[in-house]
């Protein structure tokens, strides 16, 4: 069995990757929009979460989503953002 495309791939750091990389790594990114991610973080410093590509012009919500899995903003301890107002999980000893 192969392991398919999207497995294979290592997340895009969209704080650092060039034009080029960032049409490459995601879906639904050509190379305006790949631009416009360059051209933003350069005006506006690195993007905190994945969810600040919404902020450029042409990125919408659906682009996020659909590229959630191929994104890091460079912190993996940050890659998947908590969901605004969960509580988190905490373990509980044992008696």
């Amino acid at each position: 069995m192969g392991i398919t495309q999207a497995f294979a791939a290592a997340p895009v750091d969209i704080n650092r990757a060039d034009a080029s990389a960032l049409q490459q790594g995601l879906t639904m990114v050509g190379p305006s929009r790949a631009a416009a991610i360059v051209e933003h973080r350069q005006q506006h410093g690195p993007f905190r979460r994945v969810e600040d590509l919404t902020q450029v012009k042409g990125i919408g919500k659906a682009i996020v989503e659909r590229n959630r899995q191929r994104i890091t903003t460079g912190d993996m301890t940050s890659r998947v953002d908590p969901v605004p107002g969960a509580v988190p999980v905490r373990s509980v000893p044992r008696r």
